[in-house]
């Protein structure tokens, strides 16, 4: 069966919605943290005060959002509070202090392809970049499986663009996707944030990147909005923009409070800056050097270059190959804060479409929506990610 998504007036009328798509997967996934939470004994007051705090940092459109979709659920409020706001520090206290999670080490690998300065040649093939810029993310998270993935598309909404992406299921937060004027935005992480910042002033990754896609509909519009932001209320991020006929990548440190700028032809990153210093891990450092080695003969690489990259194992598996898998052997406790791959997705700059595969992208099926789309049900609703579960 396949669905489309209906126009809706407000956020919370289209949060509802979309609870009431996921809302099997949302309940399992919480269900199964508050299992692990019960088993080991973990005290969530301490996460709960920072995703209470790190709320009052949300535009009033996502916090109507969230708390559309926390009424949706029928699951224990703590848990589902923590799985949105603060899911990778429960990874941290339920992988018992030994476990790696989404900030030790930072995952995620992004390439961004810029267009040719000039027209391919006849006989090219249909993967050559002709239409704009092109954007991978491979998405690695912790929790063995815990957060579900999901085909999101929110439509235009009052003044407010719509989106397009893959992300989790039953969180108001968006890592990367392309609206519905062809705008991609996608980020990595980086561990770089001031410590005189209060949660409440802060603009977490993904919030950023959805205000991007809700409001501006060009690079210009996006570089824009993000100057007219305090840097040092930021989180650190290396920021991936693509539109029909511009691209950049840009590092966002708060601690320098500086945005600086890559607009080579080829830009990949992972969890480290390179125009700015941060924190440089071995699995950062290794899955950025391979990911280039595998673009560097391509002039320019196309999208099933991109595919290549997001499907290598060459330094796996575990944290220093870019499609991640769990590490053989691993115990238990260091399971649940193990990296893995769970989405893929390449996306065109000025078409509102998605390539992607859930889970690793090596085995995962790859399908091609655009914005409006019929798309299959068990990819809005969760169901295929739960079917490999």
């Amino acid at each position: 069966m396949n669905e489309t998504i209906a126009a809706v007036d407000t956020f919370a009328e289209q949060a509802r919605r979309r609870a009431e798509t996921e809302q099997e997967a949302v309940e399992w996934a919480v269900d199964e943290l508050r299992s692990e939470i019960d088993d080991r004994g973990v005290d969530l007051e301490p996460l709960l005060e920072y995703a209470r705090r790190s709320r009052e940092s949300l535009p009033d459109r996502h916090r109507r959002a969230y708390e559309a979709m926390a009424a949706a659920f029928d699951v224990d409020p703590a848990v589902y509070e923590a799985y949105v706001f603060a899911y990778s520090e429960l990874c941290e206290e339920l992988a018992d202090g030994r476990g790696r999670s989404e900030k030790n080490p930072k995952g995620c690998t992004n390439v961004l392809v810029a267009p040719p300065d000039s027209e391919p040649p006849a006989d090219a093939g249909s993967n050559s970049v002709i239409g704009g810029p092109l954007v991978l993310k491979n998405r690695d998270i912790a929790g063995r499986g815990t957060r579900p993935k999901s085909i999101v598309e929110q439509p235009s909404i009052g003044d407010y663009y719509g989106f397009l992406t893959v992300d989790t299921c039953g969180t108001i937060s968006i890592f990367k996707g392309v609206n519905d004027r062809g705008l991609v935005a996608a980020n990595t992480y980086i561990d770089s944030e001031r410590d005189d910042v209060d949660p409440e002033e802060q603009l977490r990754n993904g919030t950023v990147i959805r205000i991007v896609l809700e409001e501006c509909a060009t690079v210009e519009e996006a570089r824009s909005l993000l100057e007219s932001l305090p840097t040092r209320q930021l989180c650190g991020q290396t920021l991936f923009l693509a539109d029909e006929a511009d691209a950049v990548l840009l590092e966002v440190d708060p601690v320098a409070e500086r945005i600086a700028v890559d607009d080579a032809p080829v830009v990949a990153r992972t969890n480290h800056f390179v125009l700015s210093s941060s924190t440089e891990t071995e699995s950062s450092t290794r899955r950025r050097r391979r990911a280039l080695s595998l673009l560097e003969d391509e002039e320019p690489p196309d999208r099933e270059d991109l595919w290549t990259v997001a499907q290598d194992h060459e330094n796996g598996p575990g944290d220093d190959s870019i499609c991640r898998h769990p590490e053989p052997e691993t115990d238990e406790p260091h399971a649940f804060g193990q990296l893995t791959t769970a989405s893929a997705a390449v996306f065109e700059g000025g078409t509102p479409e998605l390539e992607v595969a859930t889970g690793n992208p090596c085995t995962g099926r790859r399908a091609r929506w655009s914005f409006g789309d019929e798309i299959p049900t068990d990819l809005r609703t969760g169901g295929r990610w739960l079917e490999r579960r």
